[in-house]
């Protein structure tokens, strides 16, 4: 019974000197709320040089000034060079192209078929008049039903001029937007050395292999010339918008 009493006043004892250091650390944490205050540390940051303003500024001014100057001396070398290589280039695309309408002047197979080309278009361009005309007098044919001889002259003539007109320009107008979509195909994807080499090449080749080109396909030179570019311009094309 005596142990047991003893074991209680020691466990008495030890919750109080526990709760004494439990209320001092309270008050310690307390204070230390109570009395903080801010204090300015300074902290160093790197910065890029040349936007540190309290500095010396000669190493970089003297570092920007022999860049700006090398690339003055770069970029006039690579102009020298563009204007040596265009007028270069120039000069042997002149050169070709006045070789090749020498040889192709003095081609009979190519002359001929450049003269049946031209008289074929013309024909076709013809022809297309002539079914115009006859599609404007099938037209103005319904002035016949008018029974006044003067109106049912002008209503013809009117009619006549209005159909011609308009399928005539339409034609003009369809033409003009093919070779326009031609020329901004070409600009797009084509207009480099590239194309120049090859129309020089392929017109090349007709001149001077086109007496065997006609055995073999018995087709118009200028024609297969142009289906050659056609075909060129397609391949370009697909190319590029691959590449895209």
């Amino acid at each position: 019974m005596r142990s047991e009493k003893e074991k209680l006043r020691s466990a008495n004892v030890t919750i109080g000197e526990c709760q004494d250091k439990i209320r001092c650390l309270t008050q310690q944490r307390d204070y230390a709320r109570t009395h903080q205050k801010i204090v300015e540390i300074p902290v160093e940051k790197p910065v890029l040089y040349e936007k540190c303003e309290a500095c010396d500024r000669t190493d970089y001014q003297n570092a920007k000034a022999k860049y700006e100057t090398q690339k003055e001396r770069l970029a006039g070398q690579y102009k020298a060079k563009t204007v040596m290589f265009q007028t270069t280039l120039f000069l042997l695309a002149w050169y070709s192209l006045t070789t090749t309408l020498f040889q192709a002047v003095q081609s009979d197979v190519l002359l001929s078929d450049c003269k049946s080309f031209f008289h074929d278009a013309a024909s076709f361009i013809q022809t297309f008049i002539g079914w115009t005309i006859d599609a404007g007098q099938s037209v103005a044919q319904i002035s016949t039903k008018i029974p006044n001889e003067i109106i049912a002259g002008i209503i013809y003539w009117l009619l006549l001029i209005l159909v011609v007109g308009i399928c005539v320009a339409g034609t003009g107008i369809l033409a003009i937007l093919i070779e326009i979509k031609v020329i901004e195909l070409y600009k797009k994807n084509c207009w480099d050395v590239i194309t120049l080499l090859m129309i020089l090449t392929s017109a090349a080749v007709i001149i001077y292999f086109g007496e065997v080109i006609k055995k073999a396909l018995s087709i118009n030179l200028l024609f297969f010339w142009l289906i050659l570019q056609g075909i060129y311009l397609t391949i370009r094309r697909y190319i590029s918008q691959d590449t895209d």
